[in-house]
């Protein structure tokens, strides 16, 4: 009698193997992993500055952009820091609520700027607190400053509905983008009162006067 004597001989079939295979490997954790949407949406005001993607995570709302320099002179993009009156922010439209940038990456922060040589493109994402899948716009600047700061071009793009394209999105497993510049932290707890003294309270300082901003043009 053979060694493999009481075996039927007959090899597992390829569906066999793959259910072994889906019992055996445990599922991956409800909510990891994060959506992503890729899409072409120009700025109003400049079609070679483009939303390529959007990736939603837990907490986060991820913008993808890339810029194109077709100009005659090299151009010198640059992002401004929360505060400032030239900043991203994304506007709901149904509730007008804004979410100002939480943190960016691949584009260099005010006073610096990054060098786009002409017939180049840059490619940087902008970090945001997570919003409900509704219609919003991703702005730049106040609304007040439209036309008033020559020459610079407001990157506008307005209207994208992510309810209308909540199908297009795709699991993804991929490690999240790390930012290069973090504006938005966890707040610290409130601190507790402190008991009041009698002690006369220092003269306050006199306010120095704010440096006008400086905006880079092209030559």
């Amino acid at each position: 009698m053979s060694r493999d004597s009481g075996r039927s001989g007959r090899r597992p079939s390829l569906a066999a193997l793959a259910c072994l295979f889906v019992l055996l490997v445990p599922a991956a954790p409800a909510g990891a992993g994060s959506q992503v949407l890729s899409l072409h949406w120009p700025s109003q005001r400049d079609s070679d500055t483009v939303v390529t993607e959007i990736e939603m995570t837990e907490s986060q709302i991820i913008v993808t952009l890339q810029c194109r320099n077709r100009g005659l002179w090299p151009s010198r993009p640059q992002l401004f820091p929360p505060g400032h009156p030239l900043s991203f922010y994304i506007l709901e439209k149904a509730t007008g609520q804004r979410h100002y940038l939480a943190a960016s990456q691949g584009l260099a922060v005010y006073p610096d700027y990054s060098p786009l040589p002409r017939g180049r493109t840059i490619t940087f994402k902008l970090f945001f607190k997570r919003i409900p899948l509704a219609t919003f716009s991703l702005m730049e600047g106040e609304p007040s400053l439209r036309g008033t700061v020559a020459p610079a071009v407001f990157w506008d793009f307005l209207n994208i509905d992510l309810a209308k394209m909540e199908k297009s999105f795709k699991q993804t497993d991929r490690p999240p983008p790390q930012p290069d510049h973090i504006w938005s932290r966890p707040e610290a707890p409130a601190a507790k009162p402190e008991a009041k003294s009698e002690a006369q309270p220092a003269p306050a300082k006199p306010a120095k006067e704010k440096e006008p901003y400086k905006f880079f043009t092209n030559p």
